[in-house]
């Protein structure tokens, strides 16, 4: 049973939801400047220049990426934000040992402990999204 009482769910829960909140803010600032347009000006600077396409297809790799990544992000969150009232919201899911309020302050998603993601992103480095 996790250890966390109610003043450590409502903080939990504040930072939680702050963080959706700034992700959302940066997913729609993304989507209304239209990062498209700065690849389109690289394209159409010097038609034909292989370099300037790779530039502008790269960018666009990284936007997209990058807004992958957030998008799994505000998932996981969502997720967290639905344990939040169970027991197990707070214990890791490998070990089952409390993780720590810091933690779970500075990263409310989180699901297991220090140790445990260490192992798990030593072990499993790269093979969830892989990278670019």
């Amino acid at each position: 049973m996790s250890k966390l009482n109610n003043k450590d769910r409502q903080a939990i829960l504040a930072a939680l939801q702050s963080r959706k909140t700034a992700l959302l803010a940066e997913v729609r600032a993304a989507l209304a400047a239209g990062d498209d347009n700065q690849y389109r000006e690289i394209l159409g600077n010097a038609p034909g220049d292989s370099s300037d396409e790779a530039l502008a297809s790269s960018l666009a790799d990284l936007a997209a990426a990058r807004m992958d990544r957030e998008v799994r992000e505000y998932r996981a969150l969502e997720a967290a934000e639905q344990r939040l009232d169970t027991a197990e919201f707070g214990l890791c899911q490998d070990c089952g040992a409390a993780i720590p309020v810091g933690r779970l302050l500075a990263n409310p998603a989180a699901t297991r402990c220090v140790q445990c993601q260490e192992i798990f992103d030593r072990t499993h480095a790269g093979q969830a999204h892989g990278s670019l």
